[in-house]
């Protein structure tokens, strides 16, 4: 029956994909995010459903759009740089597994089409709304089901990555935390009483399976998201009476486990093998990267045996916490951190251009959100500051992961350049009119 209902899918998405090609990088992210094939057992599990997806949707922007410009940005120009450096850094990699170089390359190389077609077909309004639809219901209707599980087993289940690019429980919590924000954009802007209800439901059942995932770095990503949501909003008293009922009547419901778990963030440092598991990483992509400062080592290269076991003997006494001498035969520990990774990966370069890819993100939706109040665009503001906040969720959840290709991060992107383009001939035609 699953492999039916992917077939019916795929049928459907090409044939809309090829009329209207912003719906196919719709599907494109929906498909990247939930990796609908592996759901299923049967027949459908041997279809390239985003493959399938991509050519189409290539074929309809070339052959049925008609205006073929594109928005992109400095941001754009960041990416492209980035991009350049990964290829650079690919060609002059240190690793051992050529084959998982060039894999992971390719990878990264359909995350950067991704934010092309993003900026060249997504145009309206409608356009924006639905792509964001594609992104919650890939992402937050996995999550609100996990959830569900999760509290109808009172906390005995525990919930672990979905079987797309986000196997990982850890990386499943930074992608809910990213999405949250977007959920409460679409509750903003949408008027049908029934669906707003069911937005907030899912808003809650994702906050539900961020604790449900047992990740410590993903709930203390929620806790600042939830006081940066907290800051921003216009009804802080309410929501602060509200936390101070809800957070104790929760917590002390809780799973001794989920507890456990937590109380570890205190003493990781000094006790947590996982952490100190880590610490070496971050040493190890650091030492690549003074070694290679600017084009890093390629990628993966702090998991490739040879790299690590060169600048193992060198970790104890590097850098300003001393850890213990890592064992021989261990097996090489990912960065599990955002900004390690590129630096291990690309070097310096590299940090320096990821870092103005999100900051320059960040401040951009700031601006957007001031335009938009200033020319009483609702919608806008309301968007803009729900990208700003499932950037501030990545960046802060993305200290305890290795999600630095992630689809979702550079789609957003793309979407805030658009915007920005939006509010731009807005503001311009009101001052010709």
């Amino acid at each position: 029956m699953r492999d039916v209902l992917v077939l019916i899918f795929i049928l459907a998405a090409a044939y809309y994909s090829f009329k209207k090609p912003y719906l196919g990088v719709c599907a494109w992210i929906w498909v990247a995010l939930l990796a609908p094939a592996n759901w299923a057992f049967g027949f459908s599990q041997s279809f390239r459903i985003n493959l399938t997806i991509v050519l189409i949707t290539v074929a309809s922007y070339l052959f049925v759009q008609k205006d073929k410009g594109g928005v992109f940005g400095k941001q754009g120009g960041y990416i492209l740089m980035f991009w350049i450096l990964a290829l650079i850094s690919t060609i002059f990699h240190q690793t051992v597994d050529v084959d998982e170089v060039l894999f992971e390359f390719e990878k990264f190389t359909k995350v950067i089409a991704l934010y092309l077609f993003v900026g060249l077909t997504i145009k309206k309004r409608v356009h924006i709304d639905t792509f964001i639809w594609a992104i919650v219901l890939g992402l937050s209707s996995y999550a609100a089901m996990e959830g569900v599980k999760f509290i109808l087993s009172l906390g005995g289940h525990r919930i672990i990555g979905m079987s797309g690019v986000i196997e990982d429980r850890n990386d499943l919590a930074v992608a809910i935390n990213m999405c949250i924000p977007l959920i409460i954009y679409l509750w903003s802007v949408t008027k049908h009483q029934h669906l707003k209800l069911a937005l907030l439901g899912l808003t809650f059942l994702n906050i539900v399976s961020v604790i449900g995932t047992y990740s410590r770095g993903g709930f203390i990503g929620l806790t600042i998201l939830a006081i940066a949501m907290w800051f921003k909003s216009k009804r802080k008293f309410s929501l602060a009476l509200v936390a101070l009922i809800m957070i104790p009547l929760l917590y002390v419901n809780a799973p001794d486990t989920w507890k456990e778990r937590q109380t570890t963030i205190t003493t990781a440092s000094s006790q947590d093998g996982s952490f100190i598991g880590r610490l070496w990483a971050w040493k190890i992509s650091t030492l690549i990267a003074l070694d290679n400062p600017v084009t890093g080592g390629g990628f993966k290269s702090v998991t490739d045996p040879v790299q690590w076991n060169i600048y193992a003997p060198i970790t104890p006494n590097f850098g300003p916490i001393d850890t213990p001498t890592i064992p021989t035969n261990l097996k090489p520990k990912a960065a599990h951190n955002i900004y390690f990774q590129v630096l291990g990966d690309h070097g310096f370069t590299g940090l320096v251009l990821f870092l103005l890819i999100l900051s320059s993100t960040y401040f951009q939706c700031q601006k957007n959100i001031k335009q938009a109040k200033r020319n009483g665009v609702d919608w806008c503001a309301n968007l803009s500051s729900a990208i700003s906040l499932s950037l501030i969720g990545y960046c802060i959840t993305g200290l305890n992961v290795s999600l630095a290709y992630f689809e979702l991060v550079y789609a957003l992107v793309g979407i805030v350049g658009i915007v920005r383009v939006y509010l731009a001939k807005l503001e311009s035609s009101e001052i010709n009119s």
